[in-house]
């Protein structure tokens, strides 16, 4: 991600012209549609993206206006339009920004259509359960995103450790690895005030091995659950062994990129984008070629990993629902779809179960993110079940909660359980500000 907060600012996105700032609108005459997107990195998925939209109008006689909007507009946007009563018909969406209106949710409950395209082109439960909100989906996905591991394998095979199939092993190879006298360590996970990777790792961690920091009737059990208290003492044991670096607990979103390319840690969690820095970048090719991408390793409880689906959200109160959602079945043609998708790999990944029949996701950093997709159920505050539940996480996760946590544990002198004493109040302090 950089990261999540910067993928999701990467959305399905459209232009006909230069993806510069601003926006840009078009109109295809007909019966009415009015969509909202946020543009995209590859320019060539935009162009392919207003191919689509354009023939969607042209065949079904549909007056359809797009517009382009960056994505630090995005939102600032939609929100004043929802204050105008003058919304869009579609927009892209993820569960996040739809959680984000809490109970006043502008959203439409898509479940149903999900079910149907679900029903033609099956996609992967992470997807669909992975995004619901008390039972419901409210955006259907389009694409996922993925947090992978990047491991020094010439490190591994130096030092005579075996390539981690678990959590426990990595945590334990973490160690094995490192040469902090020498400026080395083996596991590049920071707690700096707005890492999110050290953010979202840490919660995949605990949630593969059956820890949470809410219970799934929205309870906090941050400070009370014996695996997270377990985990963040072995982060704090990691870091004061030498095995993380100690500039970590300063990082920002992009500590362990800088961190990874510049030769200092054996293993970090980013997005793919980390791969395509070095492919795209020649004075890395040497680490590139001493690179393992794979997914997240099991735990003790399975592989839960953050899901990251992106998708066509439709506004309620639009009078072309049902051209909504022809649009949106329309954009899911398996022939089109994988075109575009090939496009925008591996930073994106299909969302349908057909994928694991395409040969250009057998292998590598393609079938690295497809593992990931398919394992992506976790969302902030899972397993909470409940609406209210799933706003509190939602919005208590902006706070890098869970960084400030690790970081209270190893540079405040705070024991584990004091760090995370002072999780759960600030948890209920949000709480009670909802």
């Amino acid at each position: 991600m950089k990261k999540l907060l910067a993928i999701c600012f990467l959305i399905i996105a459209v232009t006909g012209f230069v993806f510069s700032a601003g926006t840009q609108e078009k109109t295809i005459s007909g019966k009415e549609l009015s969509i909202w997107v946020e543009k995209s990195f590859s320019d060539d998925a935009n162009l392919l993206m207003e191919k689509r939209i354009q023939q969607f109008g042209k065949e079904n006689g549909v007056k359809v206006r797009y517009e382009f909007i960056n994505a630090i507009d995005f939102m600032t946007k939609l929100n004043a339009a929802i204050e105008a009563g003058n919304t869009p018909d579609i927009v892209t969406a993820n569960l996040y920004k739809v959680l984000s209106y809490g109970h006043n949710s502008p959203f439409l409950d898509v479940t149903d259509l999900i079910t149907e395209i679900d029903q033609i082109r099956p996609m992967f439960n992470s997807a669909i359960n992975g995004t619901k909100i008390a039972g419901h989906n409210y955006y259907v996905p389009f694409y996922n995103s993925s947090t992978l591991l990047f491991l020094r394998k010439d490190v591994f095979e130096k030092k005579g450790v075996a390539i981690p199939t678990t959590w426990d092993e990595l945590l334990d190879a973490a160690v094995k690895v490192s040469d902090p006298a020498n400026g080395f360590y083996g596991f590049g996970m920071g707690c700096g005030p707005t890492d999110e990777d050290g953010e979202n790792t840490f919660r995949m961690i605990n949630w593969s091995n059956g820890g949470a920091l809410f219970a799934p009737d929205g309870t906090i059990v941050a400070n009370t659950d014996p695996v997270t208290l377990a985990m963040v003492t072995k982060y704090k044991e990691l870091y004061n062994v030498g095995a993380i670096p100690p500039a970590a607990v300063t990082w920002g979103p992009s500590g362990n990129n800088a961190s990874y390319l510049m030769g200092e840690a054996a293993m970090v969690f980013n997005a793919p984008t980390l791969y395509n820095a070095m492919v795209n970048d020649p004075n890395y090719s040497e680490l590139l070629s001493n690179t393992l991408v794979t997914s997240p390793p099991e735990g003790r409880a399975g592989n839960t990993v953050l899901g990251l689906a992106f998708g066509w959200g439709i506004i309620k109160n639009s009078t072309n629902i049902e051209t909504a959602k022809n649009f949106i079945k329309y954009s899911y043609d398996s022939t089109w779809y994988n075109e575009y998708l090939a496009l925008v790999m591996p930073v994106f990944a299909p969302v349908f179960k057909d994928a694991r029949e395409n040969p250009q996701y057998a292998s590598g950093v393609n079938k690295a993110v497809i593992d990931y997709a398919e394992n992506a159920s976790g969302y902030y505050g899972y397993p909470v079940a409940t609406l209210d539940g799933m706003i509190l996480a939602s919005k208590h996760y902006y706070q890098f909660p869970v960084c400030t946590l690790l970081n209270n544990a190893v540079t405040k002198g705070m024991s584990p359980q004091q760090a995370l004493d002072l999780l759960a109040k600030d948890i209920a302090d949000v709480k009670a500000s909802l």
